[in-house]
């Protein structure tokens, strides 16, 4: 691996400028993550086209899309593979498994420029991990975690972490564990500290 500075939570995602492949408007455009600022910005890594986890991950996330839409998240699918690849693999394979392919922005990794900052380029193998990295609307990363190879991401999950961070920074409360929307929050008080019996039951609403 890359020993270069990686990016921690809490820091400033890294601006890129990437030409990337378009399903929805069928062609080749840039994208940069600065163009992002003010949405919820979602960077899927994936180790490559044509492979065999990778592709039914997207096909999952794709069925999160309105909730992605919903929540103004700007999704970009990455990997190591060309921005032809990704047109081919969208038109051959995706499209066969997802109708109408896949929407969300394929871009190219190719040297591992979008990967390294987050520890996810394997420069032995010449792919990117299969990563994922929320930033938010400020351009803050927020969450970072990388699955191993052989076992594939619950778009669910990452929706509900999304979701999580939303509430704190709308409402300032912090998310207990195993939160869904519905379920009571904590205020991160000086009253609460040491008395969690009293301000947070699992069964609690609102």
């Amino acid at each position: 691996m890359d020993c270069g500075k990686r990016v921690r939570i809490g820091e400033q995602a890294p601006d890129f400028s990437v030409e990337g492949f378009s399903a929805k408007d069928k062609k080749f455009q840039r994208y940069t993550l600065s163009g992002c600022r003010g949405t919820w910005v979602l960077l899927f890594f994936y180790p490559g086209d044509f492979t065999y986890v990778c592709p039914t991950e997207l096909q999952s996330l794709v069925d999160y899309k309105r909730d992605l839409e919903e929540l103004k998240v700007q999704v970009f699918l990455i990997s190591t593979d060309s921005k032809f690849s990704h047109k081919q693999w969208n038109e051959y394979e995706l499209s066969k498994m997802i109708e109408g392919g896949v929407t969300f922005p394929m871009l190219p990794d190719q040297t591992g420029m979008l990967g390294r900052p987050y520890d996810f380029y394997d420069a032995e193998q010449g792919v990117d991990l299969r990563g994922t990295v929320v930033i938010d609307p400020d351009g803050v990363v927020q969450l970072i975690y990388v699955n191993a190879a052989p076992i594939g991401r619950h778009p669910g999950e990452i929706v509900r972490c999304i979701r999580a961070l939303k509430e704190f920074r709308d409402k300032g409360n912090v998310v207990p564990a195993c939160w869904t929307p519905g379920v009571s929050t904590i205020a991160p008080t000086y009253e609460n500290s040491g008395k969690m019996w009293e301000a947070y039951r699992k069964d609690k609403k609102g």
